[in-house]
């Protein structure tokens, strides 16, 4: 029997400590379990991102897929965006992506994907995860063991986005835009500074290498970093990826971090659908001023279920999908969030609206009810995250938004910490949807408590 400890499981996903609990023999077990849910002579895209336990997992699970007759296409290092719009674009039946936890540091997260590129729901994963611990997997002959095959995904993938924003390249080209790029030292660093490149933008580009040892971007401090850059190089705007090309955080040209919410507003009224019946999927917790006044049918999807956004999109048919991490899912481009798309958009519309940034996102800006600032050591930001979102208050559950961590109460409630404009200052912003101020007051002063403790017991540590 594989052994499963309480962190086998997060969030309905595999995700455990490499080479802990998630061994290269666990992840050919799970390959094997994946492939008996499938048909005998399925074809399954894998990817992964530049971590050495990345590529570790990935073989192993290659193998195990192979062994229960699954032929499978090999995509090397790639986006989780790309492999889900592979996924659809090549006609595959499902799709695995080895990646690394953002906030979690040594753990590593094996996602997987059906025929229309959306990730596994729950269940599914939790099927998968049953049949490699009762070993109940199918072995096929030795004529009948899969194919292992090379597509190049990258190339297919940067036509096509090409493509679909050339009709903007002029606009974007005589636009004369400055930006700055972060690739979170990822597979998308041998996308998007050419990509850019090519649509007329000088290009400044930030962690496009590849080390040995990959850091956790964006976090804190390379936000930061990436905002003094836009304001000291005069650029229009930034862009921080993080590895799986499926996120993309805007910073204006002052360097001020712009929220998730912002940009999907950017993004839903550049491709605004003026059908009243159109469909728009939104995220639970996403602040009310972004979708009120837009005239559409919303249906809402709480947090949680994997691939909840994009399988709503999907079963509603709806011209786009949101929410307060950073999920952005244009269906018409691709089935999964995609950061390049969101941040193509952002840079299509500043071109087509011949403005700047900060005039752009202004237009956009989210109004909160009760907002705080506190003095933080920025190098104990992410710790502070990691802190909460591993162990969140009671009544809370965690989300990471990227820019940092929201708790949010199953009333709706909500308290948002994430780096302010200044370096060394911590944000907190409070929702409550009665509009309460005693409460908003109270949820304040119960955020800088959680605040105060983590930094004395910091300081205890020491």
């Amino acid at each position: 029997m594989v052994e499963l400890d309480k962190n086998y499981s997060r969030w309905g996903r595999i995700m455990a400590f490499s080479n802990v609990t998630l061994t290269p023999e666990l992840s050919a077990l799970l390959g094997g379990a994946m492939g008996t849910i499938l048909n005998v002579k399925s074809v399954v895209m894998v990817g992964r991102d530049y971590r050495r336990d990345s590529r570790a997992l990935k073989r192993s699970f290659t193998g195990g897929l192979m062994a229960s007759g699954i032929e499978v296409i090999d995509l090397h290092a790639i986006p989780s965006s790309i492999l889900q719009f592979s996924i659809r674009r090549f006609g595959a039946d499902a799709g695995v992506m080895f990646t690394r936890s953002h906030n979690l540091a040594g753990m590593a997260s094996i996602k997987l994907f059906d025929s229309t590129g959306i990730e596994f729901e729950r269940k599914k994963t939790n099927k998968v995860v049953n049949l490699a611990e009762t070993k109940k997997i199918r072995r096929v002959s030795s004529q009948e063991i899969g194919w292992i095959s090379v597509a190049d995904a990258m190339t297919v993938y940067d036509r096509s986005i090409f493509g679909f924003f050339a009709s903007s390249q002029n606009i974007i080209s005589q636009a004369n835009l400055r930006v700055v790029v972060d690739c979170a030292c990822g597979p998308g660093s041998l996308l998007m500074p050419d990509l850019l490149n090519e649509l007329g933008c000088e290009v400044i580009t930030l962690n496009a290498h590849r080390p040995r040892n990959p850091a956790f971007l964006p976090n804190p401090e390379s936000l930061s970093r990436l905002g003094e850059t836009v304001k000291a190089t005069g650029s229009s705007l930034g862009i921080a990826l993080d590895a799986e090309g499926r996120h993309a955080i805007i910073i204006d040209s002052q360097g001020r971090i712009r929220s998730a919410e912002e940009t999907a507003s950017v993004n839903l009224h550049s491709r605004y659908d003026p059908n009243p019946n159109a469909t728009v999927v939104v995220g639970s917790s996403v602040h009310p001023s972004v979708y009120q006044g837009l005239e559409k049918n919303i249906v809402f999807v709480d947090h949680g279920e994997p691939g909840g956004i994009g399988r709503a999109v999907m079963q509603h048919r709806a011209i786009y999908g949101f929410n307060d991490t950073g999920l952005y899912v244009l269906p018409v481009f691709s089935p999964g969030s995609d950061g390049f798309v969101a941040a193509l958009t952002v840079l299509e519309q500043l071109a087509k609206e011949q403005t700047d940034s900060i005039e752009l996102y202004r237009r956009h800006q989210i109004f909160a009810q009760r907002r705080a600032e506190v003095t933080f050591p920025i190098k104990k930001m992410l710790m502070f995250f990691r802190t909460i979102l591993n162990d969140p208050p009671d009544q809370y559950h965690a989300i990471d938004t990227f820019i940092g961590i929201k708790l949010i109460k199953k009333t709706n409630e909500w308290i948002h910490f994430f780096l302010a404009d200044q370096s060394e200052t911590l944000q907190i912003e409070v929702f409550d949807p009665n509009g309460n101020i005693d409460n908003q007051m109270e949820m304040i002063a119960y955020s800088r408590d959680l605040v105060n403790k983590f930094l004395d017991n910091s300081m205890n540590d020491e």
